[in-house]
């Protein structure tokens, strides 16, 4: 995906931005790859924040890890490797529904419906949800919605309606869809 590594500079001051205006101390991150913007949300997390990375590939988590260790972060990070479904309900399961403040998606576009109501469970009143590729190209404006557009247009409709929420879809990167939880 090339999501946040090819939008770095506006997807990434945009994660900065919401995290400091919502005081984050939980982040969660569906669709770590290499970890570029995991380490722009652990640098800006409290001493005693957590960051919880969601991936399928151990190896491109492991390119990574050298640089949260360098940035003195990796002590904030977990990682859980597997089907980012699967990894949402262990999270849930432990209980942490209602204890993350920011979340941000770069996953599977299929899966997009299934993370969104996953991590409305998981968001903290005040909490934000950032999913990236929700404009995809402009390819989820079209009149005929093919795979995976269908899934992302599909999200962005239900945000939009969500009761409790608030949500803008934002012209940034490759659109990123944005939706804070207001209790």
């Amino acid at each position: 995906s090339s999501g946040i590594n090819a939008e770095y500079g506006d997807v990434g001051q945009l994660l900065v931005l919401l995290m400091r205006m919502n005081k984050s101390r939980n982040v969660l991150e569906v669709g770590t790859f290499t970890g570029v913007a995991l380490l722009k949300m652990a640098l800006e997390l409290p001493e005693d924040g957590k960051a919880y990375a969601l991936d399928v590939s151990e190896d491109y988590c492991n390119v990574g890890k050298p640089f949260m260790k360098m940035a003195g972060v990796d002590n904030k990070v977990e990682y859980l490797i597997g089907p980012a479904t699967e990894s949402l309900a262990q999270l849930s399961g432990r209980g942490l529904n209602g204890t993350i403040d920011m979340v941000f998606i770069d996953a599977d576009k299929g899966n997009y419906p299934n993370y969104l109501e996953a991590c409305l469970a998981l968001l903290s009143p005040g909490g934000v949800i950032v999913f990236d590729n929700s404009t995809f190209n402009g390819k989820v404006c079209l009149p005929k919605l093919e795979e995976p557009f269908n899934h992302i247009d599909a999200t962005n409709k239900r945000a939009m309606t969500l009761p409790g929420a608030t949500t803008i879809l934002l012209d940034i990167g490759d659109g990123c869809l944005v939706i804070r939880k207001d209790k």
